[in-house]
């Protein structure tokens, strides 16, 4: 076990409010869960350029291209084109939930037994739209210099 006291985690994996004060929760899990989500299935990676087209650097990073489909009522473009057998509600269902767990508000992100329940059915998953997280961050970045 490791007394560094430095970040750690994998970037784009990392919940922003951990990245900003070291605090972790299981509401920091429940955000990685949630680009893990989004990579399996978009088969992606979270940060991905591959080409130099300006529309390509917008799909660059997942979490946010994820949020802007979402926001124009396209979550299935999130879904990798390649999926044969295309169970679009089960699709929609994924993207939906891995959104709601990257809510940037951590109080808003849903638990682990939530997320479990809505992946298994056992639970219907809230309405779910990106304008909710429109709210501030509840914690402040660490204040630098005197």
């Amino acid at each position: 076990m490791s007394s560094t006291p430095s970040m750690r985690g994998t970037v784009f994996y990392v919940a922003p409010e951990y990245g900003y004060n070291g605090d972790a929760s299981e509401k920091c899990d429940v955000y990685s869960l949630g680009v893990l989500l989004l990579v399996i299935v978009s088969g992606r990676r979270p940060l991905q350029v591959s080409g130099s087209a300006i529309w390509e650097y917008k799909r660059a990073n997942l979490v946010s291209w994820a949020r802007q489909c979402e926001r124009r009522g396209k979550l299935l473009e999130v879904v990798d084109e390649s999926v044969e057998g295309l169970d679009k509600e089960q699709a929609s269902l994924c993207v939906t939930v891995a959104l709601m767990c990257l809510l940037k508000s951590p109080a808003r992100r849903p638990s682990m037994k939530e997320v479990v329940g809505m992946l298994s059915g056992e639970m219907e998953p809230p309405q779910y739209s990106l304008q909710q997280q429109k709210a501030k961050f509840p914690f402040q970045p660490p204040k630098v210099g005197p």
